[in-house]
């Protein structure tokens, strides 16, 4: 069954006081006559692979050749302790002038009209659209308009043991293409005892990001279209979680978090792992025997989608000399120059096809680290990570996984826990 919706929850109360009570404010404040802002106020995580970059990057040089100094403030290391720290911030009349949120957070606000378009920005002379992919450059896009745009970017891939998969017979240079094939090589890994588990993702711990990464790859959806109908609990979705409950229960793939997996994988007990293509360098460095990674094995009869996972460039400062500025923050962040510190120093996918190419930049990277190649390829098919509507949207995504988990581990019949979620998740969002 279709749960169906009757109204649009409105955004959270602290975002809708905020932005009432701001629709004046300006950010930071630039002198008389001035073209653009001096200075510009950022909020950031502080996770070191961000921040450490950040700073590097609107350092001095960029101050010398733009004349904007960047005051960089500082949530905690998780893309939710930016929201908490940012609705704290504008519920007390403070508006950073730009700021890195989770990629799936951007709507929140759009929805809630604090960020800011960016498309009269993006039509200037100086931003070259032809750097980005168009489907990356979709991601951030609500109503139409441009509400943020990707900084740090990972991806659902497929990880393999090339040891295991010749152990089982398997060619290791023919990674499977369908979950049909996903389940045979699986089946066949366990079968010959190259190793404990075939397959595995981090169902339990990842925000629902790779189920949606496979869900929409299947066909399915959040909700409808017109976000009138919760459709967690439809066909796609059914059939999506009984393929990996059978696994499970055939003793095919197992329960465990994002770190336990990958930990699991790098100890060979399992043969092929769904994991984010930011842990590339990590599991390249800390592995015992070949990988090689692989884009996203696609449902039978579906067609790859991948919601991308990580940060987004928001603007907020409403002064048009203001934006002006932070909008030349953004750009330098998601340059080739920018690009180029973040993927050096991290396992993220740079946004700026310029970087990837020019050998100024990375442009003999994929060479030189070859397990970065599936998150390249899966730029192009890049969709947006969704976000529930309202104020709810949290706790209606907790909703889910729980469903999840459930299902998984047989506490409930797949079919009804996700009519269950579906019930809850829909009197969240008429709450």
């Amino acid at each position: 069954m279709n749960v169906t919706l009757t109204r649009r929850h409105a955004l959270m109360g602290a975002l809708a006081v905020a932005a009432a009570g701001t629709a004046t404010a300006c950010g930071s404040s630039s002198g008389a006559g001035n073209t653009d802002a001096k200075t510009i106020n950022l909020l950031t995580s502080s996770d070191p692979k961000i921040v450490n970059n950040v700073k590097r990057v609107l350092g001095p040089g960029f101050t010398r050749r733009t004349g904007i100094t960047v005051k960089i403030e500082q949530a905690g290391p998780a893309w939710t302790e930016v929201d908490t720290r940012l609705q704290a911030d504008l519920t007390a009349g403070h508006r950073p002038d730009v700021a890195l949120v989770g990629i799936n957070s951007v709507r929140t606000y759009a929805d809630s009209k604090l960020a800011q378009p960016l498309d009269a920005l993006m039509t200037q002379a100086k931003f070259d659209a032809s750097q980005y992919s168009s489907a990356l450059l979709n991601v951030g896009k609500y109503g139409g308009r441009t509400m943020g745009l990707p900084y740090s970017v990972s991806t659902l891939v497929l990880y393999l043991n090339v040891e295991v998969l010749r152990k089982a017979g398997l060619d290791p240079d023919r990674a499977p293409a369908t979950f049909s094939e996903l389940k045979t090589y699986a089946t066949k890994i366990v079968s010959s005892k190259a190793a404990r588990y075939g397959v595995a993702w981090a169902y339990s711990t990842d925000s629902n990001w790779a189920l949606q990464a496979m869900l929409d790859s299947a066909g399915g959806s959040m909700m409808d279209p017109a976000e009138k109908h919760v459709t967690v609990n439809g066909q796609p979705m059914v059939r999506l979680l009984q393929y990996w409950r059978d696994l499970v229960q055939d003793g095919i793939s197992t329960v465990t978090a994002s770190a336990d997996l990958t930990a699991a994988f790098l100890r060979g007990d399992i043969g092929m792992m769904l994991q984010s293509s930011s842990q590339s360098t990590a599991v390249a460095a800390g592995a015992s025997f070949p990988i090689r990674t692989d884009v996203l094995p696609v449902p039978d009869g579906g067609r790859r989608r991948t919601p991308p996972g990580g940060g987004s460039a928001v603007i907020f400062a409403r002064d048009e000399k203001v934006r002006r500025s932070a909008w030349k923050v953004v750009q330098e962040l998601i340059g080739p120059a920018g690009q180029t510190q973040l993927v050096k120093t991290s396992g993220y996918t740079s946004v700026n096809q310029q970087a990837l190419t020019d050998p100024r930049y990375l442009g003999n990277l994929l060479r030189k680290e070859p397990l970065r190649a599936a998150g390249v390829a899966e730029i192009k098919t890049l969709v947006p990570w969704y976000q529930f509507p309202g104020a709810h949207a949290a706790e209606a995504q907790k909703q889910l996984q729980d469903a999840v988990v459930a299902a998984m581990s047989g506490t409930k019949p797949v079919q009804r826990a996700l009519d269950d979620a579906a019930q809850s998740i829909s009197g969240l969002l008429l709450r």
